[in-house]
């Protein structure tokens, strides 16, 4: 019986985290067999339990506090740009003797931020490339699954950093083309493979019932918004409010506000703080038929939207849960992943909206999809399909590689 380890999320209060969770773990079953010990590592224990009790897996806390001299210590590495990761080695061991094959998970995981890739010199070390590193020594399988790789910026050191690891990981399956693409100008292709994210894979558990699609779907968060303005403060929610104003009167539908993420450690990336100080600022008229949902889970949230005709989101997973039950759905881009998401899904960018435009495109961009509903929906349409196409090619071709 294989032990497979699951890494690299940091918390299920990120629903697209769980979807993550829930889709690989769909994934290794139909790999690996239904009697496979899968063990989640978890840095948010209390939470995530109940999500890995319901899907049946094993959890363990890897979660472990802070200490002064920890802080000083990691803030020093990160002026000084020194190129380690302390502090992980006995999570390492522990986690890679007690597993035959690794999956790690995530979605931003393996990317270097613009601020810092800008820079001349700059540090790139990943624990995740650490942590590969030694499962790999150990004679471990080592997966990359649904994360979105790159990029890494020009400085040499940090390309040929990432380079020499993904050359000896077992697998990388990427969730869209870009990655693939970026991949490939690092020379690494012979074990890479390009399937669809895997929140596609996690069943709608309301499929059939039916929803009254009365509502504009809106999913903003502070983190996404700081990209847009540098800062979140009263003149911006003034602005986001009278945009949104406009557009629920336009189309004659209220809206429904719609969190994603719910970190309970970092208020910036708490999309439901957010959304409820956009909520009270809206006009009194608007404010009146629409309302700030509070899902409990990914598979909550797609109760809620299925009653939008349109969601636009920036969250990237909150469009995708939106288009696995069937409703089109506007990317606002702040980073690469979402772009290549509209590709996979829509077969072009036509609704992806770089979130530095939300101002002047999303009210005409929501207007049109409206109207052009059905050639939308049948794009989500194909796009589903091409979901089992893919997923069942894999898996006939890959099976017997264990």
């Amino acid at each position: 019986m294989y032990r497979i380890a699951i890494y690299g999320i940091g918390g299920l209060f990120n629903y697209g985290c769980e979807a993550i969770v829930r889709g690989t773990v769909y994934f290794i079953r139909k790999m690996y067999g239904e009697d496979c010990q899968i063990t989640y590592y978890s840095r948010n224990y209390d939470y995530d339990k109940s999500i890995t009790d319901e899907i049946g897996i094993n959890i363990e806390n890897i979660d472990t506090k802070s200490t002064f001299f920890t802080k000083c210590v990691s803030k020093a590495i990160d002026i000084l740009k020194i190129q380690a990761v302390p502090f992980f080695n006995a999570e390492f061991e522990h986690i890679i003797s007690n597993s035959d094959i690794i999956f790690s998970v995530g979605g931003d995981i393996y990317t270097i931020p613009a601020y810092t890739r800008n820079q001349k010199r700059y540090r790139y070390v990943n624990y995740l490339v650490e942590f590969g590193e030694k499962a790999l020594k150990k004679g471990k399988k080592l997966f990359i699954y649904g994360a979105s790789i790159g990029p890494f910026g020009s400085y040499d050191k940090a390309l040929e950093y990432y380079r020499r690891h993904f050359k000896k990981v077992s697998g990388i399956i990427c969730r869209e083309q870009t990655s693939v693409d970026y991949l490939k100008t690092l020379d690494v292709a012979d074990n890479v493979a390009l399937l669809p994210d895997p929140a596609y894979l996690v069943k709608d558990q309301s499929e059939g019932k039916t929803f009254e699609k009365k509502y504009i779907g809106i999913n903003l968060s502070g983190l996404s918004i700081y990209e847009l303005y540098g800062g979140v403060n009263e003149s911006v929610f003034l602005k986001l409010a009278d945009l949104l104003a406009n557009i629920s009167r336009k189309n004659n539908k209220p809206l429904m506000l719609i969190p994603h993420v719910l970190n309970p450690y970092e208020e910036q990336d708490n999309d439901e703080i957010f959304l409820e100080k956009l909520y009270e600022k809206l006009p009194e008229d608007v404010k009146a038929g629409s309302v700030l949902v509070h899902p409990e889970s990914f598979i909550d949230a797609k109760n809620y939207l299925k009653q939008c005709a349109v969601v636009a989101a920036a969250r990237m997973h909150c469009a995708v849960n939106a288009i696995t039950v069937g409703t089109p759905a506007i990317f606002l881009a702040y980073s690469s992943k979402a772009l290549g998401m509209s590709d996979f899904v829509y077969g072009s960018r036509d609704w992806c909206i770089d979130l530095k435009n939300i101002e002047s495109e999303l009210p005409d961009k929501i207007e049109k999809m409206l109207n052009e509903s059905d050639a939308v929906k049948a794009l989500i349409s194909d796009c589903r399909s091409k979901v089992t196409e893919h997923y069942a090619e894999y898996f006939s071709k890959h099976k017997e590689d264990k």
